[in-house]
């Protein structure tokens, strides 16, 4: 559980909600071929720590598809939990054709 506190009290949120919002965002951008793992960490301020690992394809701009992945995660995790997100990293395993 990740519990935060806001001026709305203490709030729990389940980590396996965040990793699974953080995945649905990630695998909907534009050359993200798979999803190997995403882990949640939660930092003393509250904030959370993102990482992705993934397999892009091989005719994108990887740079490019993980700054857009590194910021919809974090803008997901964001506007539907409520969350501050201080860092999503991203890790490309494989490439793929």
């Amino acid at each position: 559980m990740i519990k935060i506190c806001s001026y709305l009290g203490n709030i729990s949120i389940s980590k396996r909600y965040l990793v699974k919002l953080a995945a649905s965002a990630a695998e909907g951008c534009f050359g993200i071929a798979g999803l190997h793992s995403v882990s949640v960490y939660q930092n003393a301020d509250d904030s959370l720590d993102v990482k992705l690992t993934v397999t892009a394809a091989d005719d994108v701009n990887i740079p490019a598809v993980a700054d857009a992945v590194s910021h919809k995660v974090g803008y997901v995790l964001t506007k539907q939990a409520g969350v501050k997100v201080r860092s999503v990293e991203i890790f490309t395993q494989n490439i793929i054709s």
